[in-house]
């Protein structure tokens, strides 16, 4: 489906004095290309002038007052001669991309004879130049829609980049919907664990940026963007451990939770013993704790005000899943790792033995390649049962109908654009090892005793653990999120039991439950925080023996940069 009524802007071109329509044709400014009677690779107006090009075509007759952007060439062969025409000069800028910016942003545009005014963009397009522009029509509606009732008044001071990242939250793909009603909801307070630790410290300083060791006070918000939904709201998505939702202002990672079995363990069987905010009237009707760093609304007005113009449905954008290598077994690493992890020249050659042991076995084996190019479950898969979709399927496919195609040119062609792509993966950094990439789900357990007044501000889990049903318990484990840049990215967690986490939650091995409280971990793992971001995981013996060796010399690079809020005046759009 697709609708006229929204066109995504995305500035990467400046306005020119003549601006190219089609291959090799040039339109003056000011000229619709429809509108133009081209003879002879020429279009004219109606006083004469040339406002059309096309070049590279012969022509049968130079023009008279040639733009000085263009001119004539001759090309001489054995056979004949020919002449057309070429560019020689660059274009006079009109507009550039700033400018031009800045002019439909203010005064939108008319296509196909709808007037467009800009509409919103999110945090993502704003960081690659693109916006939603929308028939001016539509745009208070639309604009209603996406604030849920927020008033903002003329001349009001306000942080549009965030106001307009929140609104922007509802324009986000989504993969299906499911209904939480308003006494579904249950909002506690955000807890943020206070406390020192030596870093290195980078700030701010008469405008430039300065670096030094010192012992700081760390600030970790424990639950940012995560909430905790009760398994009966999962559907048929239950077998996930996680769900990414999306709604009015709202923006929130939602695990999978034994919530009301949590309440009755713990003896919770009225709203009163509950600590938060909730419109439920008994306690089976809880099924979604949450806390403000997810509901964005709450930055402008009200909690009571967002359940008003909340949404019944709620956008699913992701689920947790599995890697793609060899069975959900294997990741890939990457180069910021291997870049960081200090390893000797021996140290790499044993790393990298086994994948360059596999190229061999791809080299002598066709029926390895077979389940390289297409795992898994290939004996549920018959040849020529699905749609033919790239090179691998025809590959596949023809593989498992003749055992001679294997001695063909072809065969042989792509085995070598195979293993030479995979030599190249390896070269970028690229290795399978045994891991994932977890979902970060921060203090679990301490979101529980919250919702019940319980939590004193202690960690279930403990410094330095965490709990992954991926792994072996009791053991270390080497983290690494993206960006990854310097060696105090590093990260060597021990795998732990837990016996809670196991009780009151339905988690799959593609979550990893942390401490961040007392814990320098979020700024370790690049500023993480829990509204899904993932970290790779994996137990890859010779990766732990070299990040170990270092790891206690790099302290936790910490950014003390602090971020100037620009609140503009708010300009309120008149109606057409």
């Amino acid at each position: 489906m697709y609708s006229a009524n929204v066109i995504n802007i995305t500035f990467k071109y400046s306005v020119k004095e003549w601006n190219q329509i089609r291959k090799n044709t040039y339109v003056k400014f000011g000229y619709n290309y429809k509108n133009l009677k081209f003879d002879d690779c020429i279009a004219k107006n109606s006083k004469g002038e040339i406002v059309g090009i096309i070049l590279k075509e012969k022509i049968n007759s130079v023009s008279e007052n040639i733009p000085k952007y263009f001119s004539t060439i001759a090309e001489i062969n054995d056979v004949k001669s020919q002449i057309h025409y070429e560019k020689v000069k660059e274009f006079k800028t009109l507009k550039n991309k700033f400018q031009l910016r800045k002019e439909l942003y203010k005064n939108g545009f008319i296509c196909d004879e709808i007037k467009y005014c800009r509409m919103k963009r999110s945090a993502g397009a704003a960081r690659v130049g693109k916006c939603l522009f929308i028939n001016e029509v539509l745009f208070k509606p639309l604009l209603k829609f996406s604030s849920g009732g927020i008033l903002l008044k003329k001349g009001q001071p306000i942080n549009l980049a965030a106001y307009e990242s929140y609104i922007a939250l509802l324009s986000s793909s989504i993969i299906d919907t499911l209904t939480i009603l308003p006494e579904n909801i249950l909002l506690i307070d955000d807890y943020n664990s206070v406390f020192r630790d030596d870093v290195i410290e980078t700030h701010n300083e008469n405008g430039w940026l300065k670096t030094t060791e010192k012992n700081c006070e760390i600030t970790n918000s424990i639950w940012d963007g995560q909430s905790l939904m009760d398994i009966s709201l999962f559907g048929k998505y239950k077998k996930y451990g996680m769900l990414l939702l999306r709604n009015l202002m709202f923006k929130s990672c939602c695990f999978n939770c034994n919530i009301q079995k949590w309440f009755k363990d713990n003896n919770i069987k009225d709203i009163s013993q509950l600590n938060g905010i909730t419109r439920a009237k008994k306690i089976e009707d809880i099924k979604l704790i949450t806390t403000p760093s997810s509901i964005k609304y709450l930055k402008f007005d009200t909690f009571d005000n967002w359940l008003d113009n909340l949404y019944q449905k709620f956008g699913i954008v992701k689920h947790d899943k599995k890697t793609h290598f060899f069975e959900e077994q294997l990741v890939q690493t990457h180069y910021q790792l291997i870049n960081t992890i200090q390893m000797t020249k021996e140290e790499v050659k044993e790393f990298l033995r086994e994948s360059l042991n596999f190229v061999e076995i791809l080299k002598e084996r066709p029926e390895v390649v077979r389940y390289f190019i297409k795992y898994p479950e290939l004996d549920r898969i018959k040849p020529l049962s699905r749609t033919i979709k790239d090179k691998n399927d025809v590959i596949y496919n023809l593989m498992c109908i003749n055992n001679n195609f294997t001695k063909t040119k072809y065969y042989r062609d792509f085995l070598y654009n195979l293993i030479t792509a995979f030599y190249k993966n390896l070269k970028n950094g690229h290795v399978y090892v045994n891991g994932n990439y977890s979902v970060l789900f921060g203090n679990p357990m301490e979101m529980l005793y919250q919702s019940i007044g319980k939590f004193n501000g202690e960690s279930q889990i403990g410094i330095g653990n965490i709990y992954s049903k991926r792994f072996e318990y009791d053991k270390d484990l080497l983290g690494s999120r993206s960006p990854h840049v310097t060696m105090a990215n590093i990260w060597i967690p021990h795998n732990t039991e837990n016996k809670l986490i196991d009780s009151y939650f339905n988690l799959t091995d593609e979550i990893v439950c942390i401490n961040s409280i007392s814990e320098n971990v979020l700024q370790r793992l690049s500023g993480a925080d829990f509204d899904s971001d993932t970290v790779l995981l994996t137990d890859d013996k010779i990766l732990l023996r070299a990040a170990k060796k270092n790891y206690n010399l790099f302290k936790t690079s910490t950014s003390f940069i602090s971020a100037k809020k620009n609140r503009k005046v708010l300009y309120i759009r008149k109606s057409s």
